[in-house]
């Protein structure tokens, strides 16, 4: 059970969209999966550019796994009878979905509105009772409550942390975080029995970080395409040990996420974002990205994809 202290609002699935590709499971897809061998091949565009696909692919298939009636033909590529995606089968499914529905560009990748528009387009195509809207100027309690109400409903949230703003090829940012348990030996951990002192997020740790490669042509901040998933904590409610958050990418901008949960902490005076990114679940802490929104970026395009059913 939660302290009084800590809270956290999680989709039904706490492994998100899992992706089996080389035996291992990943929290949803990535871009890095697609070739970037030549420069005019769609290939290339999805690897740099095409994480709002990614997002957007992934929420089809997330909705279609929790309710058989949201599952359409798209979906079925990735499926293929089954309620499993391997990454064979995601692959083309993925190709479908930028194809049919993102159509993601070069340098310009897929706007908020255009996934709005995708996501509407895909809804009306196959009959599905929801419709979305690219949010514009949301405040930071606005935005936290339309997050809170579609992570409720059991609907992942698409976020966008926007480019630098006037200058769009800058280089700042916001970190990700990873979270890792603290371990003990046996007689340290007599006096963490106390649940409300086990459940204490220590301060954040940013001496150690894993600094992916940047793509020279855009200022997003790319996962290594070999890296193999890492330990995760998929449920944070269920979490037992102490831990503390560890940066594990330092600067991420021009970017899209699927948020899969908002974790408040009275005690360490945070609210973290769960998210998932090339693959990994991260963590984004709100209020460096609202700081980010207000200093460097701004809120037409650091925004959310609101979904109402």
């Amino acid at each position: 059970m939660l302290s009084k202290n800590y809270s956290a609002i999680e989709l039904t699935n706490p492994n998100y969209v899992p992706v089996i590709k080389d035996s291992d499971t990943f929290y949803g897809g990535s871009q890095m999966w697609f070739p970037a061998d030549h420069w005019y091949s769609k290939d290339y565009i999805i690897h740099n550019y095409g994480c709002g696909t990614i997002a957007t692919a992934d929420l089809f298939l997330y909705l279609a796994q929790q309710k058989d009636a949201l599952k359409s033909p798209a979906t079925e590529i990735a499926f293929r009878g089954s309620n499993q995606v391997n990454y064979d089968n995601y692959d083309p499914y993925v190709r479908t979905i930028n194809d049919q529905y993102t159509k993601t560009l070069r340098i310009i990748a897929v706007l908020g509105p255009k996934i709005a528009s995708a996501i509407n387009t895909y809804a009306n195509s196959y009959g599905f009772e929801f419709q979305a809207f690219w949010k514009l100027k949301l405040t930071y309690y606005d935005m936290l409550d339309i997050m809170e109400e579609m992570l409720l409903q059991d609907i992942p949230v698409i976020l966008s942390i926007g480019p630098n703003t006037p200058n769009l090829w800058g280089k700042k940012g916001i970190p990700f975080y990873k979270i890792r348990e603290i371990n003990y030996q046996e007689s340290d951990l007599a006096p963490m029995e106390n649940e409300e002192i086990s459940k204490v997020i220590e301060p954040f740790e940013t001496s150690e970080y894993e600094q992916p490669s940047e793509n020279k042509e855009s200022s997003v901040v790319k996962q290594p395409s070999n890296n193999k998933a890492p330990f995760v904590v998929n449920n944070p409610s269920e979490i037992k040990k102490p831990y503390y958050y560890k940066v594990s990418v330092q600067t991420v901008n021009s970017h899209y996420v699927t948020v899969t949960g908002i974790i408040k902490d009275a005690v360490a005076g945070r609210i973290m974002l769960c998210i998932s990114s090339w693959g990994q679940q991260y963590y984004i802490n709100y209020e460096e990205y609202r700081d980010y929104i207000d200093s460097t970026s701004g809120t037409y395009t650091s925004s959310i994809v609101q979904i109402k059913k």
